[in-house]
Parts: C-alpha cells; structure tokens; sequence
C-alpha cells in the first residue's frame, strides 16, 4: 500500500519532502530486511515484522481519529456565528 493520499493530505504545504522521505525510508526498510534475513531465522524475523505491523497500524488509527476529530472542529467552527452578545445587551441599554 502506498501512501501518497495521506501523505498528500498530512503534508500540503511540503509534499516533495513528504515523498522523498516516504521513498527513503522504504528502501531503508528493503536493506534492513536484506541484512537481517542472513543473521536472524524466519521465526524472529516474522515476530519482528508483526511488532512493527502491530505500530504502524495504531499510528495510522490514532493518525485518522485525529484528522476526523479536526475536520469536525472546522466544519463546527464555520457553522457558527461570529456574534458578540455583549455589545446588543449595550446598545438596548442606550436605547432606553
């Protein structure tokens, strides 16, 4: 899976670093696993390989709660009205 939409919509104002980095750090992972693969059996590299799994995949959730959570604040935030009820209350007493 490719992440170029999250990473596009984390990253906005930066995307090229955003790719760069998300091309690097895959390839890094490449050469890790081409390095470990002859030092380690299969058994540990399948535990390692499910830890990280187990990571990402709470960073991702905890990721899209967030962004949901600040969607709603924004949609909220446009909704309501900009009114200052204090100045009313004043000008009704003026009027009197």
């Amino acid at each position: 899976m490719c992440p170029a939409g999250l990473l596009g919509t984390l990253f906005e104002a930066n995307k090229e670093a955003a790719f760069a980095a998300h091309q690097m750090f895959q390839a890094l992972g490449g050469f890790s696993q081409l390095i470990t693969s002859v030092y380690l059996c299969t058994d540990v590299i399948i535990i390692i390989v499910m830890y990280v799994l187990l990571v990402a995949m709470t960073a991702y959730i905890t990721l899209e709660v967030l962004l949901r959570v600040k969607k709603v604040e924004h949609v909220d935030a446009e909704k309501t009205p900009l009114t200052n009820d204090s100045t009313d209350e004043q000008d009704n007493d003026i009027d009197m």
